[in-house]
């Protein structure tokens, strides 16, 4: 049971760190970038080329997977957000999902479809805790999710750009009118989501490997929490990645893999009945 548990929080934390970029992008544009789960992604063959095969540093890994997933998410918004966010429909959510796809298909290219290593962060050493079995870079990962979580929570109420990218996502065209620069603003912000989610691949990596098909479980899943713990909340992504991976693993371990998906989706189900807008998610009243 508490090895399970702790790759239940393991699995979380790796949603969370996917589901963080959407937050970042939702808050400050009101759009959907389901391309963060691919930046991930590319983050670990970036950790998988620089960190194994040329013996970089873990730290200079980490960086340029930042650097380059920034530079892909200010792709992704100059290209796929900014000409169809606003104009109703969420038309993002296609093209954004387009972006994914180029995205994976550009590294099957790049990299093949082979499944590719990636070092440790610290070590891959197996550690016993409360009588359960997890690794030191799996419980850093679990810590940097937490961390990551909170920092961001702080960051969007207690900051003058977290607080101007709250009122964008409630109403773009009111934010624009009070002086609010918005395509700055959500520029910043896929950039910075893109920064995140390529470094969040490293430590990602470490638990997966480098998968060129591992983008479409993780969106799934990811956005899974962000329904459950509710659009635009921290606290609830970091409640809502936590339970979603204590079940996947729960669930695997002691009913079978087979069932994992029935079981999320059943957790949807209730969520969506009981709290319609998640856990920690607000309801919006608007007058017709």
């Amino acid at each position: 049971m508490s090895t399970a548990i702790l790759t239940g929080l393991v699995l979380g934390s790796i949603y969370i760190l996917v589901a963080l970029g959407y937050n970042i992008v939702f808050l400050a544009s009101g759009a959907f970038n389901f391309a963060q789960a691919a930046v991930v992604m590319l983050g670990a063959f970036v950790a998988s080329t620089y960190g194994v095969e040329r013996g970089l540093p873990t730290l200079v890994v980490i960086l340029l997977a930042a650097l380059i997933g920034a530079v892909v998410g200010i792709a992704t918004e100059i290209t796929a957000i900014r000409p169809v966010v606003g104009k109703g429909l969420h038309g993002e959510l296609v093209t954004t999902v387009g972006v994914s796809t180029i995205l994976t298909g550009l590294i099957v290219v790049i990299w093949g479809v082979d499944i590719r290593p990636v070092n440790p962060i610290v070590s891959s050493a197996v550690v016993t805790i409360f009588s359960g079995r997890v690794t030191v870079d799996g419980l850093i990962l679990i810590a940097v999710a937490i961390v990551s979580c909170l920092g961001l929570w702080a960051w969007s109420r207690f900051t003058l750009g977290g607080l101007a990218s709250l009122a964008v996502s409630e109403d773009r065209p009111a934010a624009t009118l009070r002086g609010i620069n918005v395509n700055y603003l959500s520029i910043l912000a896929t950039a910075s989501a893109g920064a995140i989610g390529g470094a969040a691949g490293v430590f990602v990596g470490t638990q997966t490997l480098a998968v060129p098909t591992i983008a479409a479980v993780l969106t799934l899943n990811s956005f899974l929490v962000l329904i459950i713990g509710g659009m635009g909340s921290f606290p609830g992504l970091l409640i809502g990645g936590l339970v979603v991976g204590i079940l996947e693993a729960l669930t695997g371990r002691y009913l079978g893999s087979e069932y994992v998906t029935l079981m999320l989706f059943a957790l949807l189900l209730a969520v969506l009945l009981v709290k319609p807008e998640g856990f920690f998610g607000q309801k919006v009243n608007r007058v017709v």
